[in-house]
């Protein structure tokens, strides 16, 4: 039972650290060029989709998509849909490919892509974003990935340990 409850509360202390940690670490007033966006909560997401299954990527990715549009946009459903469809892409993936340190660090770097892909391309589509791109691939894209590749490459072996003891608990019951 403790182990169905550590990994919703571990997403979620991934999810409220994006916002903290960055306005701790890049203040506002700090008029960088480069736009890092945390996607944490996301990157364990993808690795719940890799390593458990598809299944629970969806939920997980319908859930904090839910929360994500509820405290951080006026429009419900960019992020509920980006990060559930998402988290499906890369379980499909990765059922093709051998799940190791290089191999899930490159599928979550392609899931935070296509994530900000889908909500690149959907904010622009209602008008939400003009931003061109060009300087979302330079300014948004780019950084993004790197602060999302130090944190899959952080969590890892711990995050990926937690997993296969999940894994093993599901499957005997």
């Amino acid at each position: 039972m403790m182990k169905k409850i550590l990994l919703p509360f571990l997403i979620y202390l991934a999810f409220i650290s994006e916002s903290s940690l960055m306005q701790a670490l890049l203040p506002q007033e700090n008029n960088m060029e480069w736009q890092f966006i945390p996607r944490f909560s996301m990157v364990m997401i993808l690795f719940i989709a890799m390593y458990l299954n598809s299944t629970y990527g969806l939920v997980y990715g319908l859930g904090f998509g839910l929360l994500t549009d509820l405290l951080y946009t006026d429009i419900i459903g960019v992020y509920l849909f980006s990060m559930a469809a998402t988290a499906y892409i890369t379980s499909v993936f990765s059922r093709y490919l051998f799940g190791n340190l290089i191999v899930t660090l490159l599928l979550s770097i392609v899931g935070v892509s296509i994530l900000e892909f889908f909500v690149y391309g959907l904010n622009s589509l209602i008008g939400i974003s003009n931003q061109m791109i060009d300087m979302f691939l330079y300014k948004r894209l780019l950084p993004t990935l790197i602060l999302n590749g130090f944190f899959a490459i952080l969590i890892y072996y711990p995050y990926v340990k937690q997993l296969n003891l999940l894994k093993d608990t599901i499957k005997e019951n």
